[in-house]
């Protein structure tokens, strides 16, 4: 996997010579650094001015897909023209319309994780109302152990209903009927300009079905070297700022 960075001659002539560019990122570990607990997760100022900038061009266009509700990945980006979708992609405006089975086992999933974890210290869970996350990071290794036997006995019991993505010290569990960041690329680039090329940045599990529709533009992974279906690799949130810079300057 190439290092964006360093590739840049690589993909500067398709991003100079595209009709229109159609301009994907994750939010948490992409945009903004990971911290211990989402809310203490915020847009660098740099990052927001040069998102500012992009945002005012006629050829660029820019989503922001989270794992987040949109109420919340909206007011953390807060940039005028960037387009925030949350749960990964199906929260536009409102709640996506789940068939009734399927809330009563989101339900049951959430309770039946929380009576095996027991109150094991450093997990937590974070209702997302359509989805629910299991957050590990700081817990020590036997509640990491225990929250992992606790998530792979619900991808047993309630596979036909739920998914399980695993990310950074999170298990993200959400209805199949929220097909996620993949689809949600895939819907949106169909109602793209003609000739759009797409640039998807993520860093985690939940982006690689994007990698894969957005696969004929340009995919970076952030974080450490990894088996990933993106083409190149940044290496943390500060890199993509950078990265974005480098995409204004060749963007009139």
């Amino acid at each position: 996997m190439r290092y964006l960075l360093e590739a840049w001659n690589a993909v500067v002539e398709r991003l100079r010579s595209a009709k229109s560019i159609e301009l994907f990122l994750d939010f948490d570990g992409t945009l903004a650094p990971l911290r211990a607990r989402p809310e203490q997760a915020h847009l660098p100022a740099p990052t927001r001015r040069v998102l500012r900038r992009l945002a005012r061009r006629p050829r660029v266009r820019i989503w922001v897909i989270s794992g987040r509700r949109q109420a919340d990945v909206s007011g953390r980006v807060a940039v005028p023209g960037v387009l925030c979708l949350g749960l990964y992609g199906w929260e536009n405006g409102g709640l996506p319309s789940l068939h009734d089975e399927t809330l009563r086992m989101l339900a049951e999933a959430r309770s039946a994780l929380a009576k095996r974890l027991d109150g094991s210290a450093g997990l937590w869970m974070e209702d997302k109302g359509a989805a629910f996350a299991l957050h590990c990071r700081g817990a020590e290794p036997s509640a990491f152990g225990r929250a992992h036997a606790a998530i792979e006995g619900l991808r047993g019991e309630f596979g036909r209903w739920l998914s399980v993505t695993g990310g950074d010290c999170v298990w993200e569990v959400m209805p199949r009927e929220l097909r996620g960041k993949g689809d949600a690329v895939r819907l949106h680039l169909r109602h793209a300009r003609s000739g759009a090329l797409p640039v998807y940045i993520g860093d985690d599990a939940a982006d690689e079905p994007a990698f894969a529709a957005a696969s004929h533009g340009i995919t970076a992974r952030v974080g450490a070297a990894r088996q990933t279906r993106a083409a190149f690799r940044l290496r943390n949130p500060s890199e993509v700022g950078r990265a974005l810079e480098k995409l204004d300057l060749e963007v009139p």
